[in-house]
């Protein structure tokens, strides 16, 4: 089953942790919102539920870094 671990407010922050979750050999897929304006799409970053809280521990560390 997948989760989502974390709501990016835009494609390039979900394409930066999803290789960042990647290289730790963490399985990763994206999801657009359907909303209508491009600039308002979240993406939700999907990890398998047996791999979540090592995702969500390399989201954080991630997000503390900027």
């Amino acid at each position: 089953m997948w989760v989502a671990v974390y709501i990016a407010p835009n494609q390039k922050i979900a394409a930066i942790l999803k290789q960042l979750l990647e290289l730790e050999g963490i399985l990763v897929k994206l999801k657009q919102s359907k909303s209508e304006i491009q600039e308002e799409r979240n993406v939700e970053v999907l990890v398998t539920e047996l791999e979540t809280e090592e995702a969500i521990e390399v989201i954080n560390n991630a997000l503390q870094r900027f």
